[in-house]
């Protein structure tokens, strides 16, 4: 990478110049990459990573007008002066899409790659070793390591286009060699980000030529956000850098911190946590990217009850913004964007290179594990009486500080069948083996008074601190992915739903007819509240839930047809969520969690973001009044629609236009 884009770049013009007056130089020369260093300095109270220093600036953007190989193409990577008319807020307007007339030239995407030192990658589907296809002829050995690993995070992560949950990108190119083998809702090219400069070249490219733009760290979202037929896709995923501040000195904080690049997983957080001596908030999956979608959506975590979401100890965010500046977001540089960007999804106001989190002490854990079920010796009734007193005591549990992770199901999926209550991880910060039993007690108190027996014992486990009782309930398990079987969808249930006699008794009943129509749940018993006192964006919702349960659609056939998903898409939303939605409103206090959501969910202004929504929509506008940024229910995407044609559910297949209603 050279180290001043614009000396480097003169000299080498001016050689060719030379060159070419005595007829030795051809009109084309080798072109340099376009980023320059500067100074290592930032508002957010630490130093910016290497990459974060290798910047372009409006001096380097001159340099390519003024150099003879990159004149004609200088106005595509210029940044946005916020002049001239804006058509993409024309109604009906589309981005520019393959095969379009003002698609870039092939040239246009050399000179790109070339200014990005070579970073461009054209996509070539994970799956494309068991085609035959433009891409080259089927590999049945590559194939069969490709389709072993498919339900791996960790095969999708290292790829720089393929998404975890495939049937928002159109089901295209699976494993297996079933269907065809297209591009689908995947990109046409990625950029392989890990300097500033890239990320800004890819930003005032595609903002300069009208194309689609996604952002893909790990391609764990299950609405499909980080792809998009024929965008330009900035991928994040290889900026694993992570710093300990132990003397951090912030806005309105003093204390020990760390510094984490935008590819961080969660898993990689606690370790670097454990390594020295602290604890840090984090989501269940190991997998998860930490500075993109996870703390963009509040961060709900194991440690809430005792620290609240993981967006209230962002203390400084560096970003790229629509415009290709790169800024600092904090409670005193750019507060708007500071406040929006924590809590109010990922890829909407820029594209994150790192963030700065409030560190904790260490915290000791137990944990513990274990199920019961029905059976001809456990009634039915018995079984949901015992499960109605867990649900009594959420609130009692949740002030404690704990936290759970659990399934209820239906085993044969008929009224008939045996129902289950599986506790994965009952997990307790700041809680001893006694305190732990004390707390219990009243719970399983009510299984021994109803005579039924433990399927799985409880196994308490005392922890010295967070990251082996992380690994012991979690951190080992691979959460499958990959697959086109199922569609998500969720509901938060507030505390006034536990306090007051009738609203509980409606919710239960919901939970209970949500079971014996065959259907299972996941849930967590966790109330975040706002123990940090901070001012953000996380949802209103999340401000109030005391249990967040997780649901999923019948599984569909790996060749389903339009039908199908459609018929699996409404019985989602109107069968399965419409009960939730209708006894926990946004209003009431209700609300889903915005990254394991229904795609298809109604109204998801509110139920996703609370009731700041229109806020976070005028930080949307102001930061990013051409629509640069664009995801499936993210703030501000009511404004687009995907024309993907009829799929039964909405993918990211098909091109992206300003709605013309």
């Amino acid at each position: 990478m050279a180290p001043a884009f614009s000396s480097i770049l003169i000299a080498t013009e001016l050689l060719f110049l030379f060159a070419l007056a005595q007829g030795q130089a051809s009109p084309r020369q080798p072109i340099q990459p376009a980023s320059t260093v500067v100074p290592n300095n930032s508002p957010a109270g630490a130093p910016l990573f290497k990459g974060e220093t290798i910047q372009l600036t409006d001096r380097v953007v001159e340099s390519l007008a003024n150099a003879p190989s990159t004149a004609e193409y200088a106005d595509l990577f210029a940044f946005d002066d916020g002049s001239g008319l804006n058509s993409t807020r024309r109604k009906g307007f589309c981005k520019t899409y393959p095969g379009d007339q003002n698609w870039p030239s092939d040239r246009a995407w050399h000179v790109f790659d070339s200014l990005l030192d070579g970073a461009l990658i054209p996509t070539v589907p994970l799956a494309a070793p068991c085609y035959n296809s433009k891409w080259g002829p089927m590999d049945p050995q590559k194939c069969g390591h490709i389709t072993a690993r498919f339900n791996s995070p960790y095969l999708h992560e290292d790829d720089p286009t393929s998404i975890m949950f495939p049937i928002y990108q159109g089901r295209t190119c699976m494993p297996g060699n079933t269907g065809n083998c297209t591009l689908g809702g995947f990109p046409e090219y990625a950029v392989n980000a890990t300097n500033v400069a890239q990320i800004q070249l890819a930003l005032n490219f595609a903002r300069n030529n009208d194309l689609r733009l996604v952002v893909k760290n790990t391609g764990h979202c299950y609405l499909g956000k980080s792809s998009g037929g024929g965008a330009l896709s900035i991928w994040m995923h290889n900026n694993k850098q992570i710093d300990f501040l132990p003397e951090y000195e912030g806005d309105s904080y003093s204390g020990p911190a760390m510094k984490l690049g935008s590819g961080v997983t969660v898993v990689e957080v606690y370790a670097a946590a454990e390594k020295y001596g602290v604890s840090a908030l984090g989501g269940i999956s190991p997998s998860v990217g930490y500075a993109g979608g996870y703390f963009a959506g509040g961060g709900h975590t194991p440690l809430a009850g005792l620290y609240g979401m993981a967006a209230d100890h962002v203390m400084a965010i560096r970003l790229v913004t629509a415009d290709g500046r790169f800024i600092t977001a904090s409670e005193k540089s750019h507060p708007d964007l500071y406040w929006a960007l924590r809590g109010g999804g990922g890829g909407t106001y820029g594209v994150v290179t790192s963030i700065v989190i409030r560190v904790l002490p260490k915290v000791p854990v137990t944990t513990a594990a274990f199920s019961f079920q029905s059976s001809k010796n456990v009634s039915k009734e018995a079984f949901w009486l015992a499960v109605r007193k867990y649900y009594e005591l959420h609130i009692p549990f949740t002030d404690a500080g704990t936290y759970s992770f659990y399934f209820i199901f239906n085993q044969n999926e008929t009224k008939d069948g045996e129902l289950n209550f599986d506790m994965r991880s009952f997990f307790a910060p700041n809680h001893t083996i006694e305190s732990f039993s004390a707390l219990t007690k009243p719970w399983f108190d009510t299984l021994k008074d109803l005579g039924i027996p433990w399927t799985t014992k409880p196994n308490q486990t005392y922890f010295e601190s967070y990251y082996p009782a992380y690994m012991s309930s979690w951190g080992h398990r691979l959460f499958p992915v990959g697959t086109v079987k199922t569609m998500a969808g969720n509901r938060l249930l507030p505390r006034g739903h536990f306090q007051d006699e009738a609203k509980f008794n409606a919710t239960f009943e919901v939970l209970k007819q949500h079971v014996a129509n065959g259907f299972h749940l996941g849930g967590y018993h966790q109330a975040p509240r706002n123990r940090a006192n901070a001012d953000n964006a996380v949802s209103t919702a999340w401000r109030e839930t005391v249990s967040f349960l997780i649901f999923g659609s019948r599984p569909v056939p790996d060749n389903a047809t339009v039908v199908d998903m459609k018929a699996a898409t409404d019985e989602l939303t109107d069968r399965i969520l419409k009960p939730w939605r209708d006894v926990a409103p946004p209003n009431e206090g209700g609300g889903s969690y915005l990254n394991e959501a229904a795609v298809m969910e109604p109204e998801w202004q509110h139920s996703f973001y609370g009731l700041q929504y229109e806020r976070m929509l005028g930080v949307k506008r102001k930061w990013d009044h051409r629509g640069v940024f664009y995801g499936t229910t993210a703030v501000g995407s009511e404004e687009w629609e995907v024309r993907d044609g009829d799929r039964g559910v909405q993918t990211q297949d098909g091109r992206l236009c300003r709605v013309s209603r």
